[in-house]
């Protein structure tokens, strides 16, 4: 009882912390309560949030297609992006707050899940027919269901895990989406060129879509096990129901100031797409590295993250200290554009260097940040506070988008990289702010130490 009460320290009630802790105990590995149940479900959520960014991000695998095969230009191109990214500043908000009042966690996932499958269909009879705004539709109706994912996995998560492994689990979700990605730069193209027998080209790349559907459809079966293992495990623990309320206007007003401050750090994710989106270019003009030597200096920043983010999330949620890591990691961050500001344009091996520790830096700040936001609120707020998380993101990253294409046409990159300096300056200072309210909190939130000091008590008390 002892090791139980000390490792479910953080949940509500004691009848809570029993239920939530994971029982460490032998009694048989297919007990709901036991890691390798535990595992296998947030192995199966990954795979489905793997599903989600996959369609979302595949247009980027198949750009020269699209515009070739569709008749389209660059500008109706990025439509392709935008339409996942403005409208869901508002959805995001309005998706969390519907899954936390009313659908909850299981037939929230299933309804995300058969959202994406109707937009990947969509999508793929828009190419059929060649009707462009029939494939914005369906990318707008992908980007709802791709929004939502993190909000929640991470509803899950909380109710599997507890607040104590929530690092680890959040930051194994976040290497299932940067897999997902990946896998929708390199896989879609190659699926078409597999397809060459359709002899029309629209056909041809219809199909490549409805490849994507194909997953979509395993990810479902994925979604309806998950839904029965996590009722069998709620059944078999006799945990209640996550209550349920109805949506009122003042729901946003129930988060702390603690909650807004460590919103506002998200502008670090947009400052690190938005270096991403220009860093080829950049690098080119400044640096003269050909494409080649550009594009692979660039793609450094993410590549490092799918295999080193779940052994960073065992680190942080072994020590804790989430707002101490995440000043690291947005440190990093910010050294990353001084010395690109600052640096000679003849030093070619740059790039590769900034890029490494541009890297370095995403991927303590994965499982560092994403905690956060489940540390300071309720378990019954918890897609409504990502909802925000992912309303805030899609927000700055989009205003950055157009301000640094303004900034380059106007002013040119050493203009652009002190504002990102400056932006990264001001991420820092407000994880500063955000470390002096904890400090002066009853409680410690962001700055706890993690699992192991809990273990290190419980060995000095034996």
């Amino acid at each position: 009882e002892s090791e139980e009460s000390l490792l479910s320290a953080g949940t509500d009630s004691s009848a809570e912390k029993k239920a939530d802790s994971i029982d460490s105990r032998p009694v048989t590995c297919c007990h709901p309560n036991h890691w390798p149940y535990l595992i296998t479900l947030l192995f199966l959520t990954c795979y489905v949030e793997l599903i989600c960014y996959y369609c979302c991000d595949s247009p980027g695998g198949l750009e020269d297609t699209i515009i070739k095969v569709m008749g389209i230009d660059t500008t109706q191109y990025n439509l392709l992006f935008l339409v996942t990214t403005w409208p869901n500043i508002v959805i995001s908000v309005i998706g969390g707050v519907i899954a936390d009042r009313i659908l909850g966690p299981r037939s929230s996932f299933m309804v995300m899940t058969l959202l994406l499958l109707l937009g990947q269909l969509v999508w793929s009879v828009g190419s059929f027919l060649n009707y462009f705004w029939v494939v914005l539709f369906g990318r707008f109706i992908i980007g709802i269901a791709a929004t939502l994912s993190p909000a929640i996995c991470t509803m899950f998560f909380i109710s599997w895990f507890g607040k104590e492994y929530l690092t680890l689990a959040v930051s194994t979700g976040g290497t299932a989406a940067r897999l997902g990605a990946a896998a929708a730069l390199a896989l879609p193209q190659f699926i078409y060129q597999q397809l060459y027998y359709f002899t029309d080209p629209l056909y041809r790349l219809g199909a490549t879509v409805l490849v994507g559907a194909g997953l979509v459809l395993t990810g479902l079966m994925a979604t309806i096990v998950v839904v029965l293992m996590d009722k069998y495990r709620e059944k078999v623990l006799q945990k209640k129901k996550m209550e349920m309320s109805k949506i009122e206007c003042s729901d946003l007003k129930q988060f702390d100031g603690l909650f807004w401050l460590a919103t506002s750090i998200t502008l670090y994710y947009s400052l690190v797409n938005a270096f991403t989106g220009i860093g080829q270019v950049f690098y080119i003009q400044k640096y003269g590295l050909s494409l080649e030597e550009a594009s692979i200096a660039n793609s450094f920043v993410f590549s490092a993250t799918m295999l080193a983010t779940p052994i960073m999330g065992c680190i942080v949620n072994a020590t804790g200290h989430h707002i101490l890591w995440t000043m690291v990691a947005v440190s990093s961050g910010l050294l990353v554009h001084v010395v690109l500001l600052f640096s000679n344009p003849g030093l070619h091996y740059m790039p590769y260097v900034t890029s490494i520790l541009y890297s370095v830096s995403y991927t303590i700040m994965t499982p560092a940040y994403w905690g956060i936001p489940g540390l300071i609120v309720e378990g019954n707020q918890i897609a409504t506070a990502y909802g925000i998380i992912g309303s805030s993101f899609n927000l700055f990253w989009g205003l950055l988008s157009i301000i640094s294409g303004f900034i380059i046409d106007k002013n040119g990159y050493f203009v652009l990289e002190a504002m990102y300096s400056l932006l990264s300056f001001l991420v820092l200072m407000i994880s500063v702010l955000v470390l002096m309210v904890d400090f002066v909190s009853v409680r410690s939130v962001v700055n706890a130490p993690g699992t192991w000091n809990c273990l290190h008590k419980i060995n000095e008390k034996d």
